[in-house]
């Protein structure tokens, strides 16, 4: 039993959040029901999840694989699960977990009546299992598919929310997240055209054969790709959807969306430059220098677009996009230390702005103003949840001790080692202006005049979700020790040659 239980567990955690999401619109009448069904698929997806990470890491590393109907490859589809595909399943289960438990009971004002509530649950699991999909395919192909479920899900969302300026957000999302999936496409058309394989790891050698002779079609196969995936995570300045959307979603999807989302498009992104492309050809077409350039520029302006947001969830918005900088940056840099560094970035970066979305989200909801200058005293009023606001604050500002140091401490040493001294000043300059876009807020609820008005912390499950998410931002920076073994070994097993 527990041999089979192994042997199809890559496929399992793929399947369970979408197998779930089919039947839960059968639900909808019992809406406690289908929030018990939601939390305990999470929690089984957790313990999956980290069993699978496990068994990577007895293995030293070396990658489960599993092919599909048991047709290899290259003629099935294969899924293989690896470090880097067990570091991006735990960061989806686990903060999938506790966004659950902030909705629960806590979507009606938002959302609207059960029937609305549970398509708002069905969306968040599609998007969650095609999010694990990425993690583990190893087919072009499915990677088209894939980004496609989570595209759809992500506007569906967006426009869950009781507002008209969702469905707005969601259009324009939608348009523009349209125009990347078509650059993704052909993209991933022209690698099949010169080298005859969607599987990555058949399509990486055929092209590290062939590739001279076709330099302008792997140009343009790279160049559509980057910029494909770029518009789906949000890269400055392929970002003007991300604002908006993420403002204007319900509180638990800006958490999903900035926390995992854009993180999933970006894995996407990492496993086709560096298991298809290889390092080799990466540098060899001078893309390397392209993404540390993109990563500085997003990092930088991204942060001084924050700096003008009163609004507080546009704020976080703009800061998404400043760490998305980061994550290019680290790709560019293109070292075990910067790219370790850039998939810890990755997951704390998840844990962190989860926290922050779901801690305004409950200070919207309470006190009813959505403008950082009108949140005088909340921080004395709704301490629990301030105190979590703070907590992944400093996190990522990047204060020792708190998980946001950790990625950051190693993207600097990669960039150390890579002696690009302009990307060590962007790091530094980077959390700096994180200081100054957040600390301010914390400064306004806390030392500032409280109004004559009884606002307190929301319920128990939105208070535990908070608490598990600031616990996993401090255990994260105490004691990184599973998670960043995972992320060095990844990162060794990208700059390996396929």
């Amino acid at each position: 039993m527990r041999a089979t239980i192994e042997v199809h567990l890559p496929v399992f955690v793929v399947i369970m959040p979408l197998f779930v999401a089919f039947v839960l619109p059968t639900l909808a009448r019992r809406i406690r029901l289908v929030e018990g069904v939601v939390t305990s698929t999470t929690v089984l997806w957790f313990l999956g999840a980290g069993y699978l990470a496990s068994l990577v890491l007895i293995r030293n590393g070396n990658p489960i694989g599993y092919s599909l109907g048991g047709w290899p490859a290259p003629w099935g589809i294969e899924l293989s699960v690896g470090s880097l595909s067990c570091l991006f399943l735990l960061m989806v289960a686990g903060v999938s977990l506790p966004v659950a438990l902030f909705a629960a009971g806590n979507m009606a004002h938002e959302v609207g009546g059960p029937k609305r509530i549970t398509r708002f649950y069905v969306l968040c699991l599609l998007l969650g299992g095609a999010l694990a999909g990425m993690a583990v395919t190893s087919d072009l192909f499915n990677v088209f598919v894939l980004v496609e479920v989570a595209t759809l899900s992500c506007c569906g969302l967006v426009s869950s929310r009781n507002h008209p300026l969702a469905a707005e957000a969601a259009f324009n999302y939608l348009i523009l997240a349209t125009l990347g999936s078509a650059l993704i496409l052909g993209g991933i058309g022209f690698l099949y055209i010169i080298t005859g394989h969607l599987n990555m790891g058949f399509a990486s050698q055929e092209l590290n054969r062939i590739w001279q002779e076709y330099p302008h079609v792997v140009w343009m196969a790279v160049s559509f790709l980057l910029v494909g995936f770029g518009v789906k995570s949000a890269l400055f300045p392929l970002h003007v959807w991300l604002p908006d959307a993420h403002s204007a979603a319900p509180s638990p999807a800006s958490a999903i969306l900035s926390g995992l989302a854009v993180k999933g498009y970006a894995i996407c992104l990492i496993k086709v430059l560096y298991n298809v492309f290889g390092v080799a050809l990466i540098q060899e077409l001078g893309m390397h220098r392209i993404l540390t350039l993109l990563g500085m520029i997003a990092i930088t302006a991204g942060s001084l677009f924050a700096l003008t947001q009163d609004k507080l969830k546009r704020r976080l918005a703009f800061s998404t996009v400043a760490q998305v900088g980061y994550i290019f940056l680290g790709l560019g840099l293109a070292n075990s230390m910067s790219l370790a560094g850039t998939l810890f970035h990755m997951a704390s970066h998840a844990v962190i702005k989860s926290g922050l979305f779901l801690a305004a989200g409950a200070i919207i909801a309470t006190t009813g103003n959505d403008r950082i200058s009108e949140m005088a005293g909340v921080g004395r009023q709704m301490p629990i949840t301030m105190a979590a606001f703070t907590v992944c604050s400093v996190s990522l500002v990047g204060i020792p001790l708190f998980s946001g140091f950790i990625g950051k401490w190693n993207l600097l040493l990669g960039s150390l080692e890579a002696g690009n001294r302009l990307a060590q000043a962007v790091i530094i300059l980077g959390s700096v202006l994180c200081a100054a876009y957040l600390f301010p807020i914390i400064r306004v609820a806390y030392f500032e005049p409280a109004p004559a008005a009884d606002w307190q912390d929301p319920g128990l499950p939105q208070k535990t979700a908070l608490i598990l998410l600031a616990a996993g931002v401090i255990l994260l920076g105490v004691a990184p020790g599973p998670f960043l073994e995972l992320a060095k070994r990844a990162a060794l097993d990208l700059l390996v040659m396929k």
